[in-house]
């Protein structure tokens, strides 16, 4: 009999944390206060210290996350920000929305931003990068952060997968976004750290940076309400979220210890199957918090992932791909005026082979048993 392997299962993580979420809820309501209030500045508060920054800005959602920060590093229009092919749409978006012009560089052999490939492609117009901490695993924010000095560059750290990953800074271990100018966080449910709907995050080591994102983040206010002293937005993280965030970050160190068991438990039931490449564990530069487990198809399963993906599904085993096509191959981008495809060999070639299999608080040693033997099956079958 088939058995069920969820992707994501938010219904355990709420039935864990019931009680909480529930007199919540009862507290806001009987208060009546919806946005701001005491909720939001305790989460912005607990959230700066976690990831070991300044200060914490609640916003509307990631992608706003990264607007506003990139508004707030007053960049001359139309600035080149390098950024790594393989990544969410939002990244790229963000940087065109901004006003400058997107330059996708290629990815190393973890999915994340090529120094090398980073390097080669700046121009005397490069004013920032973008690195991305994919999948929950850390960039290598040493060589980066050493590449932006040297060329005068700012450092946008894209968090929205990351919450609480870290990287080695100076020798010592520190929380992704506390090493770049600034750091920009997704709260969307599906994350380490969730909320109940759309939610996003801005944190730096410069205050000045914090306070310019608060007012861009509320229709360039400073003082009063009606101080408006910059052209901003309206994106602001709400009461309820903030609470509910307020109450997961309390548990999520333990969460991200449970993902780690995890993709480890995976990881010794995955590598008797020479077709498949799992994720390093780990490495110098830092931790990985498992946001997603991502594996890659090699040697006799490479560019068999559909017939691969079709088979787990059949079996009850959600999965997915995180993403099916780079952004240099979306036409969208290819086509615009604004970006320039720099390198993307590596990006292209895992984006046709990797597959994205169920990670959370919710699996079980039976579930990755149940996966590795249905693997084992399909490692039989003639046309794999």
């Amino acid at each position: 009999m088939a058995m069920e392997v969820r992707f994501l299962d938010l219904h355990a993580q709420y039935k864990q944390l019931k009680p909480q979420i529930d007199a919540l809820f009862a507290d806001i309501l009987r208060q009546g206060v919806f946005v701001g209030g005491e909720w939001v500045g305790t989460f912005e508060s607990n959230f700066a210290a976690f990831t070991q920054t300044q200060g914490c800005v609640g916003v509307g959602n990631g992608t706003d996350a990264l607007e506003i920060a990139l508004k707030a590093l007053d960049l001359k229009p139309k600035s080149e920000i390098i950024l790594p092919a393989n990544t969410f749409f939002a990244s790229l978006e963000a940087v065109l929305n901004s006003g400058h012009k997107a330059v996708l560089v290629d990815c190393n052999a973890d999915y994340l931003i090529d120094t090398n490939s980073l390097q080669e492609a700046l121009t005397p117009n490069s004013a920032a990068i973008m690195p991305v901490h994919l999948y929950g695993r850390a960039c290598d924010m040493g060589a980066i952060m050493d590449i932006a000095r040297r060329y005068s560059l700012k450092v946008i750290e894209d968090c929205a997968q990351a919450h609480g990953a870290q990287s080695l800074w100076e020798g010592e271990p520190r929380s992704v976004g506390s090493i770049g100018d600034v750091g920009c966080f997704s709260f969307y449910p599906g994350k380490n750290l969730g909320a109940y709907g759309d939610g996003g995050g801005i944190v730096s080591k410069d205050p000045k940076i914090v306070q310019k994102c608060r007012s861009l983040a509320n229709h360039g206010i400073q003082n009063n309400k009606y101080d408006h002293r910059l052209i901003g937005r309206n994106s602001r993280l709400d009461t309820l979220q903030a609470g509910i965030l307020n109450i997961k970050l309390q548990a999520l160190k333990t969460a991200n210890a449970t993902r780690a068991k995890i993709a480890k438990l995976y990881e010794q039931g995955l590598s008797q199957f020479d077709g498949i490449k799992t994720p390093a564990s780990g490495g110098f530069i830092g931790n990985h918090v498992w946001h997603l487990y991502v594996i890659c198809l090699v040697r006799g399963w490479e560019g068999k992932r559909d017939i691969v993906m079709e088979y787990l599904q059949k079996n009850g085993i959600q999965c997915l791909t995180h993403y099916p096509k780079d952004l240099s191959s979306l036409e969208v981008v290819a086509s615009h005026p604004d970006c320039r495809i720099f390198a993307n060999t590596n990006a292209v070639k895992y984006a046709q082979n990797i597959i994205s299999l169920p990670m959370g608080e919710h699996i079980t040693q039976d579930h990755i048993q149940y996966i590795c033997e249905k693997f084992g099956a399909l490692q039989k079958l003639e046309h794999i």
